[in-house]
């Protein structure tokens, strides 16, 4: 496997280098939509593999009957 989800990384990318005091996150969105998805994993709403199958679906995959709407 050699692609963006592999978790080995790619041939021709270099290796991440971490930012001096790099912040947990670097807007205020990645701390929602992180506390979002703990949320949702406490009553058992969804686990770690239902979220990132929902990050990968298009807008009119996730939402269809709005998507109809626009």
């Amino acid at each position: 496997m050699d692609g963006a989800h592999d978790m080995g990384g790619v041939a021709w990318s270099e290796p991440v280098q971490p930012e001096p005091n790099e912040p947990v996150f670097h807007a205020e969105w990645e701390r929602r939509a992180f506390a979002l998805t703990l949320a949702m994993s406490m009553p058992g709403g969804w686990n770690i593999d239902m979220s990132r199958f929902a990050r990968g679906l298009s807008q009119q995959e996730l939402l269809p009957d709005m998507a109809s709407r626009a």
